[in-house]
């Protein structure tokens, strides 16, 4: 009988200790998904409040919510998301936002990769209206720095979205217009590419489509390579006059 008891005390034992560690452990869980949940409608919505100070994003609102939303219904379940939507609301309507301690936070509880795609996500959102202005990219350099994003990073996110970058002080002309974003897509090269990779791209499909590859090819091959080769060159020199050119000058 005394060892049925003491083996009965020590099921007893064990069992009120792993209740205990996952209580604690669900407690746990619970405090950083809530950490996440605020840190982004935070970040955001300091995001959000900074382009409000301007006129041209005073109609951009809904549509920066909407940006924010679709990328929590690809984090989170539909119950976090919808309420990470409320302290996004919450905090566009109440107080002012601490962004060294929101990106604190977002140190504590994202892994490196989450906070890179968390910062893809808040310049997007600057991105609505006009595009990203002076005071919005100050405040995401800022995050950035805070959230210790390392300047490889850094720069391929500004590449993203170079086209959107806005100077209310400079009369900005569109400079990705029809025939330039026809000429990259023939260079199969991005918009936002630097000059050095246009041209490591431009050597490297004229040796792909140069006709000296193709001597011993059928006619239709031959014809097809030659064209593409004309419209290689026709891009390639296209964008380094009216584009890198223009935008070296000006």
């Amino acid at each position: 009988m005394t060892a049925i008891f003491i083996l009965v005390v020590v099921l007893q034992y064990r069992e009120k200790h792993r209740v205990k560690k996952e209580k604690e452990t669900n407690e746990r869980r619970e405090k950083r998904r809530e950490q996440i949940m605020s840190t982004v409608a935070g970040l955001s919505a300091a995001i959000i409040k900074c382009g409000k100070q301007t006129a041209s994003k005073q109609s951009t609102v809904d549509e920066q919510i909407e940006i924010v939303k679709n990328y929590l219904n690809t984090k989170m379940n539909p119950t976090y998301a919808k309420q990470t939507l409320e302290y996004l609301h919450s905090f566009l309507q109440n107080g002012k936002l601490s962004v060294s301690r929101l990106c604190l936070d977002a140190n504590r509880t994202f892994k490196y990769s989450n906070r890179v795609k968390l910062l893809n996500m808040l310049m997007s959102v600057a991105a609505c209206g006009k595009g990203i202005e002076k005071t919005e990219r100050e405040l995401i350099e800022r995050m950035m720095q805070h959230m210790k994003v390392n300047v490889a990073d850094r720069e391929n996110l500004w590449k993203i979205y170079k086209s959107r970058i806005f100077d209310s002080n400079v009369a900005q002309k569109n400079p990705f217009d029809e025939k330039t974003l026809q000429s990259f897509k023939v260079m199969e090269i991005e918009s936002g590419c630097t000059l050095q990779e246009l041209k490591r791209q431009w050597r490297k499909l004229s040796m792909q489509y140069h006709p000296d590859k193709y001597e011993m090819s059928d006619e239709k091959a031959k014809k097809a390579a030659t064209t593409k080769m004309q419209e290689i060159v026709e891009a390639y020199n296209f964008l380094l006059t009216h584009h890198f050119e223009k935008s070296e000058n000006s």
